[in-house]
């Protein structure tokens, strides 16, 4: 993925594969943003809340496929 941050109508049209793999690059991508605050690398510490922010949109729509699922 070039861009870190999807719009809420990219997530919904991501595949359930897709989006496990977008959840998992965003837990990287916040490592890697968490390692460069510590060691004063990172010069916009927003990036840091709009990611966490980015990360709890992605897991909401994966719960709301699962609550989907078990309520077919």
């Amino acid at each position: 993925m070039g861009r870190y941050v999807l719009s809420r109508e990219e997530v919904r049209r991501l595949s359930d594969q897709e989006l496990a793999e977008a959840i998992e690059e965003t837990y990287r991508r916040l490592f890697q943003l968490r390692l460069q605050k510590q060691t004063r690398q990172l010069r916009d510490s927003s990036q840091l809340q709009k990611l966490r922010r980015h990360l709890a949109r992605l897991k909401t729509e994966q719960r709301a496929r699962e609550l989907a699922r078990l309520g077919q």
